[in-house]
């Protein structure tokens, strides 16, 4: 019982200098160095074997290896397009719309989820918020919109990262569709979310008469392809929410005169389709073959999407003719590390603290969840995920995190999958108001003086509705 109290004790205190780092100090780094030391340290002088403390560094060092690679390949792909001048049609087309609710809705839902499920990690919003601003967009709608409309397409982030590697789950199965089915609605009504964020933030009138059409039509068009494909993949309900959602939407919600020819969106998207085609290939010929450097450390997987994406930035310079190719490449990669170097070590420091409290969350979730109430399970779970997400900065890291001990309640039976489910869209709902992705955005649209409060103030109203959507759906799915 002591031990027990003991390993309590070293759970809260490391979180909570998790969160003076985050609060306080302002260095999610650091508090996530700060509470590695602490759990490290704790677990040698209790265990006497500071090797056998040392064990979760093995899988959480694999499993930083393929998300810093993850990171780092999306950002690259991104970066050399943007620098190849490849986004300055799209740009000057999204310009000319007549209404900006249509930008809104093609920029942060869709392209932004395409984004999302391509890469995640926050880069989706980093990477639309400098697009809004370059239209005209105020910085405060620039940076919460984006965070905003990152959400459902959270759920399959990253080609399912959140489900692969922090769930466990690389297949569709009963807790995919409990996601699915909790996330439809939501998504159904995320279109006037941000329609209403957005005549606060730019203080304009909507005028809802007009456009809820428009806006049911954008939640049509996104939930769609999101639900039809989770049904048969965990890898691209989100590509294909943000790609096809948005051809529907625009081929059936936007006006004849503005809408752009089909050899438009080939030229905006065709780098992204070589990417699919990619990933496809090197999944079907590489991912059952993995390198297994010892028995207690997890496996590295020789399909490694952070590689296809190195890979298709390079076979995009060879099919634009870009002079002096290696050279460019290089210069793109040396820029990419630079901007991404210190969320890799972060990302590194936050699956090792995860990795070395497992244990413990288990022994928590023995002594106190399993005797809670099923229905206060059910009310608790999206909380669970919202705080893991808004601690980590990821819904990767809160399902890693939390899942597995959420997994380990034998007292659960069939009720796991819905469980799991609410779990995971509590971890993506979480990452509208994540203190390390809103740095992030406001890092690259250089605003320092719009403050933490007043982006909460917009993003946990859509927290909120998304939470208590999802909550009474699962009552209702239980029955």
């Amino acid at each position: 019982m002591i031990a027990l109290l003991l390993e309590n004790w070293t759970v809260l205190i490391s979180f909570l200098i998790l969160l003076l780092g985050v609060f306080a100090l302002r260095k999610l780094w650091l508090g996530a160095l700060l509470a590695l030391l602490f759990v490290l340290v704790s677990k040698a002088i209790v265990l006497q074997d500071l090797a056998f403390a040392l064990l979760p560094f093995g899988s959480g060092f694999v499993i930083s290896i393929e998300l810093a690679l993850l990171l780092f390949g999306a950002y690259l792909f991104y970066h050399t397009l943007y620098h190849s001048g490849h986004f300055t049609k799209f740009i000057e087309v999204n310009a000319s719309f007549s209404s900006k609710l249509f930008v809104i809705l093609i920029l942060c839902l869709f392209m932004g989820s395409f984004m999302e499920g391509i890469a995640g990690f926050g880069i989706p919003a980093m990477l639309i918020a400098p697009l809004l601003l370059s239209l005209g967009f105020k910085p405060l709608t620039s940076i919460v919109l984006p965070l905003a409309a990152n959400t459902t397409a959270v759920t399959f982030g990253a080609l399912g990262t959140p489900f692969k590697v922090g769930l466990g789950i690389y297949e569709s199965d009963s807790t995919v569709l409990h996601t699915l089915i909790l996330n439809s609605l939501p998504a159904l009504v995320l279109p006037f979310l941000l329609a209403y964020i957005f005549s606060q933030t730019e203080q304009t009138e909507t005028n809802w008469k007009k456009d809820w059409k428009m806006l049911a039509g954008a939640g049509f068009s996104f939930t769609l392809p999101y639900f039809l494909t989770g049904l048969v993949s965990v890898e691209y309900p989100a590509v294909l929410a943000g790609f096809v959602g948005l051809v529907l939407f625009v081929s059936l919600f936007v006006a004849k005169s503005e809408r752009p020819s089909a050899a438009f969106w080939l030229d905006t998207f065709y780098p992204y389709l070589i990417l699919v085609l990619l990933l496809i290939l090197a999944k079907y010929f590489l991912s059952d073959y993995s390198w297994k450097i010892k028995d207690s450390i997890r496996p590295l997987s020789l399909y490694q999407p952070g590689l296809i994406f190195i890979l298709s930035s390079l076979v995009y310079l060879i099919l634009i003719q870009k002079n002096r190719l290696w050279a460019q490449l290089f210069s793109q990669g040396k820029d990419t590390l630079l901007k991404t170097g210190k969320s890799m070590a972060t990302i590194f420091l936050l699956v090792c603290f995860a990795q070395l409290i497992q244990g413990d969350l288990l022994q928590l979730i023995n002594a106190h969840y399993m005797g809670l109430r099923e229905t206060t399970k059910l009310l608790l779970n999206p909380l669970i995920g919202v705080t893991g997400s808004f601690v980590s900065g990821s819904a990767t890291m809160s399902n890693l995190l939390l899942g597995n001990a959420i997994q380990a309640d034998v007292t659960l039976g069939r009720n796991l999958p819905l469980l799991l489910a609410l779990l995971a869209t509590g971890s993506a709902i979480g990452n509208a108001i994540s203190l390390q992705n809103i740095i992030m955005v406001k890092s690259v649209v250089n605003q320092p003086l719009i403050g933490y409060a007043k982006l909460m103030k917009y993003n946990l109203l859509v927290v909120g509705f998304y939470v208590v959507l999802v909550i009474v759906l699962a009552l209702l799915i239980r029955g």
